[in-house]
């Protein structure tokens, strides 16, 4: 089946989930973020692990992907411990420079059909001769707009306690990092975008509808220290975060479109 799941069209099957309020707290204080913040909701940026639990469940490998981009569709919110019915499906397979483009979405929907959540998963599946290792020293750091939100430091342990449920060995193992030309093993990329995603929570749970798309534009490995840059809107909600390395230069880049009165 695993090649099946790889094909555009392929439907995952449909099963019933509902969050673990104390699974959701585990991985929050991971990425340094209070689980209060969530005020008893289900962190949506989570929903992105799931559909990496979905594609191994299916008999898809996962190991050695590379998540360049997730985008997340929220209409409304879901209590921790609701359950739903989660499915999805491969949208699309496609060559690239260094390797396959994969785009697999999945769809949350609550008891009554309605979609709660749409994520969308785009990752390179690199092709090793292609990728080699990264050269080159740090780059010169980026100008990026907006203010001084908040730091962190990403440790191993961190890194290990958050995608230990979800697997791939590029972020735990560094032989299979260096495989794939770095340095060291790899934070998830959605382990960063949980850690920004804080910093819209409120917005984010009183919104009708909400799209937040997040850029993995640079690794972000599993020692590595971050800061975090907000830029806001005429209404002074933040629409842009991008997590800097220590050169400076974006790692992620995440902006927010709220609609409060969809």
């Amino acid at each position: 089946m695993a090649g099946e799941t790889l094909v555009p069209g392929f439907q995952f099957p449909a099963t019933a989930i509902s969050r673990d309020a104390d699974a959701q707290a585990e991985a929050l204080r991971a990425c340094a973020v209070d689980p209060a913040v969530w005020s008893g909701l289900t962190e949506p940026t989570l929903w992105g692990n799931d559909g990496f639990r979905a594609m191994s469940a299916a008999g898809q490998g996962i190991d050695g992907y590379i998540h360049v981009e997730q985008r997340l569709t929220l209409t409304g919110t879901v209590p921790l411990g609701t359950a739903v019915t989660f499915r999805g499906e491969t949208v699309a397979n496609e060559e690239v420079p260094r390797g396959r483009r994969i785009v697999q979405r999945f769809e949350v929907r609550r008891s009554d059909g309605g979609v709660a959540v749409v994520s969308e998963h785009v990752r390179l599946l690199p092709d090793l001769e292609k990728m080699g290792a990264k050269a080159g020293g740090p780059g010169r750091p980026e100008e990026v707009p907006g203010e001084a939100v908040a730091k962190k430091t990403m440790t191993p342990g961190d890194v290990v306690t958050y995608s230990r449920p979800v697997g791939n060995e590029i972020h735990f193992d560094p032989d299979f990092a260096a495989r794939y030309g770095y340095r060291a093993p790899l934070a998830q990329g959605l382990m960063t975008m949980t850690w920004m995603a804080a910093y819209l929570a409120g917005d984010l749970a009183a919104a009708a509808r909400a799209v937040l798309v997040a850029r993995f534009r640079r690794p972000v490995f599993w020692d590595d220290a971050l800061s975090l840059v907000g830029d806001r809107d005429a209404d002074g909600r933040l629409m842009r975060l991008c997590a800097l390395n220590a050169d400076g230069r974006i790692a992620c880049e995440l902006r927010a479109e709220i609609d409060a009165s969809a």
